[in-house]
């Protein structure tokens, strides 16, 4: 077997592209000595990988993602999972089980995701388990589980994203579900891994097609801290005061409303910093003076007992004023300034 310049050209040039095709390679002649020709469900893949399982496994029956999985002997997925013990443990981008085992590992997950409660209802049923979200929709059809899923994770500190997601304010984990998961009995079931900093919140759904309304939820993990948190956080003098009343601790500023509503914290809040010297903002905040924070309330705070609390953390660097407030799209329903001697 070789893989041909075609099949190269669908997944792009360069040494790591081949190094991976060799990878690829390796682990398709793995999976083709083992399953010799019989049937195989191929659960998730990658666009250019679809010619070579086709090249690869040609002398097997294949099925592909959109199809509930039932009684095929074997399983390919592009990504391990020692609980169902891979029949070719050596491989390394692609993986073979036995279907038995395979829906035994989702039946048994599905058991334990709906004896919790989930965190959101909607398209999709939501649950945070362990630093896992799982998305459970029963009575799921083919052209769900084929569907593109956003999920974009607010930690509590913009410091700890990745270099290339800073600017954007949040970390990057959309997915299609049928890449990780399980079509079986009808119903839906995936699951992603959350990053292990310290996560604010997240957003998650998915965006309409042709003008269609699509569904989006929001849930801050942060809540209980914020709610447990609130009465050390005012025990003290605000660092400033208007719609939101303004706390620095460290490198954490509270904003907090009582008595309030949910509709006070619809609007978006802007955060701008500036810095004491420029040269300590990321480059592509260099020429606009400040580092941009803004943040939605629905990802960063909570509301409890008539009170409205959120956090966020502030940049390491030295600062020398923070100019913070609300917006409704066009313009600043309130605005306030903190010095930099304000910051404790």
């Amino acid at each position: 077997f070789a893989v041909s310049s075609f099949q190269m050209s669908r997944m792009g040039h360069g040494a790591e592209s081949a190094q991976v095709a060799r990878a690829v390679e390796q682990d398709l002649i793995a999976i083709h000595e083992f399953v010799e020709g019989g049937p195989v469900t191929v659960l998730n893949y990658r666009q250019w990988e679809f010619y070579l399982l086709r090249y690869y496994l040609h002398q097997s029956i294949l099925r592909y993602r959109i199809l509930s999985l039932t009684d095929h002997e074997f399983i390919v997925v592009g990504h391990r999972n020692d609980t169902a013990t891979p029949l070719t443990p050596q491989n390394q981008r692609l993986f073979l089980y036995d279907t038995a085992g395979w829906l035994a590992l989702y039946r048994s997950m599905y058991r334990s995701v709906i004896s919790t409660e989930p965190v959101a209802r909607d398209e999709f049923d939501v649950y945070l388990i362990d630093g896992t979200l799982y998305y459970l929709k029963e009575e799921c059809i083919g052209t769900k589980f084929t569907k593109s899923i956003y999920l974009h994770v607010f930690p509590g500190d913009l410091d700890d994203l990745p270099d290339a997601r800073r600017q954007h304010r949040f970390d990057n984990l959309d997915f299609v579900i049928s890449d990780r998961g399980l079509l079986f009995d009808g119903r839906c079931l995936a699951s992603v891994d959350l990053p292990q900093y310290d996560i604010a919140g997240f957003r998650t759904g998915q965006a309409g097609a042709n003008g269609a309304r699509g569904w989006s939820i929001a849930h801050v993990i942060q809540g209980p801290k914020l709610i447990s948190e609130y009465p050390s956080i005012v025990a003290h003098e605000p660092a400033a005061r208007s719609e939101f009343d303004l706390y620095l601790d460290g490198d954490k500023l509270y904003y907090v409303k009582e008595p309030c509503r949910s509709e006070d914290v619809q609007d978006g809040f802007f955060l701008h910093i500036i810095p004491a010297y420029l040269d300590d903002l990321p480059d592509n905040r260099t020429e606009h003076g400040f580092d941009n924070l803004d943040f939605g309330f629905d990802v960063r705070g909570i509301v409890f007992d008539g009170k409205c609390v959120a956090s966020i953390g502030l940049p390491q660097y030295g600062i020398a004023r923070i100019t913070t407030g609300q917006y409704d799209g066009v313009d600043r329903i309130w605005e306030i300034e903190l010095a930099p001697d304000a910051r404790e």
